[in-house]
């Protein structure tokens, strides 16, 4: 799927990472996260999950509400929380957009700080972001989307709480689930959810 309906400088700032083109297996997701409603995609590791939710949080994230988090990016673990946030600072440089990272290794307060000082996008881990919310250091009152990566893994540390706490507090945000493979822990939480989500297997 070709970039055309972006913004060029979006489509330049994504060349910078090698992101190019949607992978034919997320073009479904794409289109479905433009449209709005909550999401969840279904498809194989590897298949530019990731990557293509990362177009869609460019394509959303401008500077009219400029400062405000309008994307939270949650990953299952640090390493992963930081190389999401490397490939998409790069991208955001380019556009004038901020990225901030919080994980558990990170120091909180400075992390809070930074986010009070203004950013559009946040990238980290469930613990972190969680404790970073419950106190609230996140306004999420302009957030487009909450997207999971790896949801399955997030199942199996435990984070259902969180995961729940996450998506019943903010109301008018897309809440987007990415997973690789279908497991019963996934059936559960959908049972458990109030949330009506779309579902997108590849």
């Amino acid at each position: 799927m070709s970039f055309k309906k972006l913004v060029p400088e979006v489509v330049e700032a994504l060349a910078l990472v090698g992101i190019v083109e949607i992978p034919a297996l997320c073009k479904p997701m794409f289109s479905a996260m433009k449209s709005g409603g909550h999401l969840f995609a279904l498809a194989p590791k590897g298949s530019g999950k990731t990557d293509t939710a990362i177009v869609a949080a460019f394509n959303r994230v401008n500077r009219q509400h400029e400062g405000a988090p309008r994307v939270l990016f949650i990953c299952c673990s640090i390493d992963e929380a930081i190389r999401v946030h490397e490939r998409m600072s790069i991208v955001a440089k380019h556009l004038d957009v901020t990225v901030d990272l919080a994980h558990d290794k990170g120091n909180q307060v400075l992390q809070r700080n930074n986010i009070f000082d203004g950013t559009e996008i946040i990238v980290g881990t469930i613990k972190r972001i969680f404790d970073l919310y419950v106190q609230n250091g996140i306004n999420v009152q302009l957030l487009d989307y909450l997207i999971f990566d790896d949801f399955e893994l997030l199942l199996t540390q435990g984070k259902i709480m969180e995961i729940h706490r996450l998506t019943e507090g903010v109301n008018k945000t897309q809440v987007v689930c990415l997973a690789n493979q279908n497991k019963v822990r996934i059936e559960q939480f959908f049972e458990r959810s109030p949330l009506k989500f779309k579902l997108l297997e590849s």
